[in-house]
């Protein structure tokens, strides 16, 4: 059995929402080509990730899906207004890309990373900015589940949903739930492709 909620904030369970979404990314093609110089890009991956996890759950909202243990299996990360998040200053997300990269190969990923926001549409929509499930959960719907949750949010408040993927093998499934191409950009210098994504209400 398990459970859609919303996360429970707690230091406890924000780790194993990082834990969840480290696995999930651990070889997605932007992740990777950020971190393609580093000894342990999983690890890497996963303390970067990480900061995303922490400011979402102090100001975005995230969706999990729990298992009989209560413990977060899927998460998905939403933005559905355009306020602030309230990252973590010590370490930062350019900080730490600096302690992985150093500082040139890290200018130039941070400048590459600015397509996306470069290519987002006007406001307002609901944003999915990850949508994870863990590995060992893959293929039981538990993302299907979540983004369905997401919609009809969105869909209560008249706006549609955006996100982005670089990994093509997700293509099928976002269409599967209803999101067509809105067209596509590569993350330079020598980035993979990311898919610009929408779904309408």
């Amino acid at each position: 059995m398990v459970t859609l909620r919303a996360l429970d904030p707690s230091p406890v369970q924000v780790a194993q929402v990082r834990a969840v979404i480290g696995a999930a990314f651990a070889d997605d093609p932007m992740l990777q080509w950020v971190f393609r110089e580093v000894p342990q890009p999983d690890q890497a991956i996963a303390a970067w990730l990480g900061l995303f996890v922490d400011a979402f759950a102090g100001g975005g909202v995230v969706d999990v899906v729990v298992d009989d243990s209560l413990e977060p299996i899927a998460a998905a990360l939403w933005r559905v207004d355009t306020s602030p998040l309230p990252y973590p200053t010590t370490p930062n997300l350019g900080g730490l890309l600096v302690s992985f990269l150093g500082v040139e190969r890290a200018t130039a990923v941070g400048t590459g990373l600015g397509a996306f926001a470069a290519n987002k549409p006007e406001p307002p929509f609901h944003y999915l900015q990850f949508l994870a499930v863990h590995p060992a959960h893959q293929g039981k719907g538990l993302g299907r589940m979540l983004v369905a949750h997401g919609q009809d949010r969105a869909s209560r408040n008249g706006q549609g949903v955006y996100l982005e993927s670089t990994n093509a093998r997700n293509l099928p499934f976002y269409r599967s739930v209803g999101f067509t191409s809105q067209g596509e950009f590569t993350l330079e210098p020598d980035g993979p492709t990311a898919w610009r994504l929408w779904w309408s209400p």
